[in-house]
């Protein structure tokens, strides 16, 4: 069942990463930390300089990208699997730059898809490239299990938290997860709301020495963004801070942050070439059934 697992993750990996397409994961291990938020500001910092965002939300509920942003998604992509739509129907821009596509019940479908539906699933997402520069997924929060379908595609994960204890006992135990159950994966810790700097780096730094020394796994420390009182304004009116109080500094946390991102390296060989992806398309749905079917779905 892990063979087809990895085949899954490298299909989704092959749908989204064409070309110097950027994909990153955005996590968290509890609620109320703001993962959302920084999905949404991350994504709005990134648009300021031009580029183009889709955020793949796989999250249910009026918390979720759209519903921070005050917009509705008619569509998600299950409706594309199932072709009640199109791909480019499901796409809604939530600010100037950033698309959201609404992703929270896609696994399921993706498992039961035919032969036909898989091309055209294959064909739909083609017809996105060159359009984005950079893919934010925002993964399902809790402590109940792994984030999403989605997030099994990426190799970059941020994890984010605020200062708080059961907050940071949460990001190990998701780390801890997520490392026993798809390697190869890359962790950078983002402290969200925090009092100051100073604090923030103290707290990541105990929290990397504890995911090395216990885990194994490395932890970069991404960087903070402040706790002001701009942030919940924005929100409050539908809007990243990034774009409705670009001077606030949460906004220039933000802003931080996606310069970070940016100076990234990109990893791996570019993946082109249509008869490799069609390949590895069909294994990903392969394995999905597979693992559906012995999971008793």
């Amino acid at each position: 069942m892990a063979e087809f697992r990895q085949d899954q993750a490298e299909g989704l990996r092959r749908l989204l990463d064409r070309g110097h397409l950027r994909m990153t994961a955005v996590a968290a291990g509890c609620h109320g930390v703001g993962k959302t938020s920084v999905v949404v500001n991350v994504a709005a910092a990134f648009a300021t300089r031009g580029q183009r965002v889709l955020v793949i939300d796989e999250n249910y509920g009026p918390a979720n990208a759209s519903g921070m942003l005050g917009v509705r998604c008619r569509y998600d992509l299950q409706q594309v699997m199932r072709r009640s739509c199109s791909l480019e129907d499901a796409l809604v821009e939530g600010s100037p730059g950033v698309f959201i596509l609404s992703a929270p019940s896609s696994v399921r479908a993706l498992s039961s898809l035919r032969p036909l539906e898989q091309d055209r699933l294959i064909e739909s997402f083609g017809r996105l490239d060159g359009r984005f520069d950079m893919a934010l997924i925002d993964t399902p929060c809790g402590n109940a299990g792994t984030p999403g379908m989605f997030s099994r595609a990426v190799q970059d994960t941020i994890i984010v938290s605020s200062a708080a204890a059961d907050a940071i006992t949460a990001s190990y135990s998701l780390i801890k997860r997520m490392r026993d159950q798809q390697g190869g994966r890359r962790f950078y810790m983002l402290l969200n709301r925090v009092a100051s700097e100073s604090n923030a780096r103290l707290v990541a730094d105990n929290l990397r020495k504890a995911a090395h020394g216990y885990l194994a796994t490395p932890l970069e420390y991404l960087g903070s963004v402040p706790r002001d009182e701009c942030l919940p304004q924005a929100e409050r009116g539908y809007r990243a801070v990034v774009d409705a109080s670009p001077a606030a500094p949460s906004a220039r946390g933000f802003r931080r942050i996606a310069d970070l991102i940016s100076e990234w390296p990109q990893r791996g060989p570019r993946r082109d070439g249509m008869d490799s992806f069609d390949s590895l398309m069909q294994r990903l749905l392969s394995g999905s059934r597979f693992v559906f079917a012995n999971a008793g779905v």
